[in-house]
């Protein structure tokens, strides 16, 4: 993923790669990340792996180090771990949670520069074209933001997308093209004091998301 000018300003271009690999256990993973621009940037490198039991509950951990680069100031890092988990509740209802920055890391001497932020969420596929999503965000130097999101299969390899939370007040909507191995992703979103700004992504992978929603419910049906 790539953004060389959200919101119009190149100073807030970013950048992620990631790579994922799945095993018989769990999964595990790599990437890299940077923001910013000659003046202030932040860089971070990643590790994770998670479980997989009985394709009914997922968990996983990722370790990162972040770097900031201030021009005349100098550099400072530190070392924090994120922690998630997913669970299958019924074949169409899935829980999750995250938190990130478990370890509540800071650079140098100074507090509150890496977030801590709690999250948690439902997604139910009220059909198989059609799922809600709903969770809560919390960092703990702000109020809950609340989240809801849709997402519409409207025809194969085609999926409509919007979505909006309240703090701070934004709204999102995108598509989605998901051909084979390939997923192209594109959505537009709001700022209250930014406006609004694009953004694209894409993923390639082995298994689609129809595949892995369709081999879990085969599985589960034979529980």
């Amino acid at each position: 993923y790539y953004s060389p000018a959200a919101f119009g300003f190149s100073e807030l271009a970013n950048g992620f790669i990631a790579y994922n690999e799945p095993f018989s256990f769990g999964s595990v993973a790599a990437g890299a990340m940077t923001y910013g621009f000659e003046l202030y940037r932040e860089s971070r490198v990643a590790a994770g792996f998670s479980y997989n039991y009985q394709n009914r509950f997922f968990a996983g951990a990722s370790f990162n180090y972040n770097s900031v680069s201030i021009k005349n100031y100098g550099s400072a890092g530190c070392f924090y771990i994120d922690l998630g988990g997913l669970l299958y509740l019924t074949n169409y209802l899935r829980w999750g949670f995250s938190v990130h920055n478990i370890n509540h890391a800071t650079y140098a001497n100074y507090e509150d520069q890496v977030p801590v932020i709690f999250n948690s969420g439902a997604s139910y596929d009220i059909t198989d074209e059609f799922t809600l999503n709903a969770a809560i965000e919390k960092d703990i130097r702000y109020n809950a933001s609340l989240m809801i999101g849709i997402d519409y299969d409207l025809i194969k390899y085609f999926s409509l997308r919007t979505g909006f939370s309240n703090e701070p007040s934004r709204f999102t909507a995108g598509i989605g093209i998901h051909y084979r191995f390939l997923n192209l992703d594109y959505a537009v979103f709001t700022h209250s004091d930014l406006g609004l700004t694009h953004q694209a992504g894409l993923i390639i992978c082995f298994n689609s998301e129809d595949s892995r929603k369709k081999m879990i419910r085969e599985y589960l049906g034979k529980q």
